[in-house]
C-alpha cells in the first residue's frame, strides 16, 4: 500500500500596516474602516499626551510665577524691615544725644532709663503690614520726621508678608580692621585684645592642638591687615607673604582692611574650626577713618565671655558680681558703665584693674585696658528674615549711625541721612 502525500492549503491572513485584519473574504470597505479606527485611536492618544503636557507645563509656570511673586514680596518686606530697624536706631541716637524733643519717652516710661530702643525689635514677633498703624503712632510720639524718611511707614503698610528683625551691636566685638590705619598705637591695642582673647585657658588649649600660639595668630592677622610689608616677629615667618606663596595659587598678604570676616580664612592657620570659635567676638566694621581713631569695645553690650577673656585675672568673685550686673542689663536695661563715671573707674570697680596694672602711665597706652572700652556704639548689624507664602529671604546689613545735618541741600543730601550702610547682602 502506497502512501499518498496530501497537500493541505495554508490560508495566510491579510494584514494592513503589519496588523492582521481579516480573512480572504473581507471587503474593501471593511479594510478602510479598520485603518480609520486605528488612526483615530493614535490621534486620540497623541492629543491626550499633548493635553497632559500642557497641564503640567501650566502648573509649573503658575508655581514659578507664584514663587517669583512671593520672592519679590519677601525682598521688599525685608527692605521695609531694614527701614524700620534704621528708624529705631536713629530714634535711639536722638534719645541719647537729645537732637530732637521726645515727649513720648516719658509716656512710655523710657525717659530716665538706659533702654536701647532698637532692642525692642529683638523681642517682637514677626511684623506685617497690619502693624503699620501702631508703629506710625510710635514714630509720631518721638517727633523724628526731621531725620527720617516719611515714606517708611507707608512702605510698611503696602507689604504683603511679614518680617522679623534682630539687631546686634557690632561694637561689642574686637574690630581687627583698625590695624589697617597704619597707626601703631590703635593696632597695638587691637593686638593686645586679640592675644587676650586667644589666651583664655580653653581657647589657648584649642589653639595648641593646632600648633598655634595666641601671639602667632594675632601677629599673622596684623601682618595681613596692616599696610606695611614688615613682618611681625611673633608670626613665625620671615616674610609676610611666605606662607601664601606656597599655596596652589600663590598670592601675597593683602596689607589692607578685611572686606568681611570670612577673609580671615585666607590667613595662614585660620581654618573653619578656629573661625567658628572666634568669629562671634570679632568684626571688620567700621573700617578705620582717621589714624587717631581707637577700636573701642562698648562695655555696655560686650558679651560676658569676651570680658572674661580680656580680664582673666579678675577672679571668680568679681565675675560672679559681673554675672549679676549682666542679668540686670538684660532685665532692667541697667548699663555697666554710666554716662557720668570715668571709664578707668568703671573698669577698676568691675574687675579690680587699674591702668598701672599694665605698666602704662596714661590712658593712651595700648596695654591700658581701660582705653579698650567705650560707653556708646555707632555701628550695628541688622538681620532681617522676611517671608511671603512659602518663600523666605534673609537680609544682612551693617550700618553706622550718623548725626544728620538738617541744613544740607542739593548734592550734599548724604549728610542728611541718619545712617550709612557699611555692608549689605541678601541671602
Amino acid at each position: 500500500m502506497r502512501w499518498k502525500k496530501i497537500k493541505i492549503p495554508i490560508k495566510r491572513p491579510i494584514v494592513e500596516w503589519g496588523f492582521p485584519v481579516a480573512g480572504a473574504s473581507i471587503k474593501e470597505t471593511d479594510k478602510s474602516r479598520g485603518v480609520a479606527l486605528l488612526i483615530a485611536v493614535m490621534l486620540i492618544a497623541l492629543m491626550m499626551l499633548f493635553a497632559a503636557d500642557s497641564i503640567v507645563t501650566s502648573q509649573v509656570d503658575l508655581q514659578l510665577a507664584v514663587t517669583h511673586r512671593d520672592r519679590i514680596r519677601a525682598e521688599y518686606a525685608a527692605k521695609s524691615g531694614f527701614n524700620l530697624a534704621t528708624f529705631l536706631l536713629s530714634a535711639d541716637l536722638a534719645k541719647d544725644l537729645a537732637i530732637s524733643s521726645t515727649p513720648g519717652l516719658d509716656k512710655l516710661g523710657l525717659g530716665g532709663g538706659n533702654i536701647r530702643l532698637w532692642e525692642l525689635l529683638n523681642q517682637l514677633p514677626p511684623i506685617g503690614g497690619e502693624d503699620a498703624d501702631m508703629l506710625q503712632g510710635f514714630a509720631k510720639a518721638f517727633g523724628l520726621s526731621a531725620v527720617l524718611d516719611s515714606s517708611v511707614m507707608d512702605q510698611l503698610k503696602a507689604i504683603e508678608g511679614s518680617f522679623s528683625i534682630k539687631i546686634a551691636d557690632e561694637q561689642q566685638r574686637i574690630d581687627v580692621n583698625y590695624c589697617s590705619s597704619g597707626a601703631r598705637e590703635p593696632c597695638a591695642a587691637v593686638r593686645a585684645m586679640l592675644t587676650a582673647l586667644f589666651s583664655c585657658p580653653a581657647e589657648k588649649a584649642f589653639l595648641a592642638k593646632k600648633h598655634l600660639t595666641p601671639m602667632e595668630l594675632s601677629a599673622r592677622i596684623q601682618d595681613w591687615v596692616d599696610p606695611d610689608s614688615r613682618t611681625e616677629s611673633e608670626s613665625g615667618f620671615s616674610d609676610e607673604s611666605d606662607p601664601y606663596q606656597k599655596r596652589k595659587k600663590p598670592f601675597k598678604a593683602k596689607n589692607g582692611p578685611l572686606d568681611s570676616l570670612d577673609e580671615l580664612k585666607m590667613i595662614e592657620g585660620w581654618d573653619e574650626e578656629i573661625h567658628a570659635v572666634f568669629a562671634p567676638y570679632l568684626t571688620a566694621y567700621p573700617i578705620w577713618k582717621k589714624r587717631e581713631d581707637r577700636a573701642r569695645i562698648n562695655l555696655n553690650t560686650a558679651p560676658r565671655e569676651l570680658l572674661q577673656c580680656l580680664f582673666q585675672d579678675a577672679g571668680p568673685d568679681r565675675f560672679k558680681k559681673l554675672a549679676q550686673m549682666l542679668k540686670l542689663r538684660e532685665t532692667d536695661f541697667k548699663d555697666l558703665a554710666g554716662k557720668d563715671k570715668p571709664m578707668d573707674q568703671v573698669i577698676a570697680d568691675l574687675f579690680g584693674y587699674t591702668k598701672n596694672d599694665s605698666g602704662g602711665a596714661n590712658k593712651a597706652d595700648p596695654e591700658n585696658k581701660s582705653s579698650w572700652f567705650g560707653k556708646m556704639s555707632q555701628t550695628y548689624r541688622i538681620s532681617i528674615k522676611a517671608s511671603s507664602g512659602d518663600t523666605a529671604r534673609t537680609l544682612e546689613a551693617v550700618v553706622e549711625r550718623t548725626v544728620p545735618d538738617g541744613t544740607a541741600i542739593g548734592a550734599n543730601l548724604a549728610s542728611r541721612a541718619a545712617y550709612r550702610i557699611l555692608y549689605w547682602r541678601f541671602l
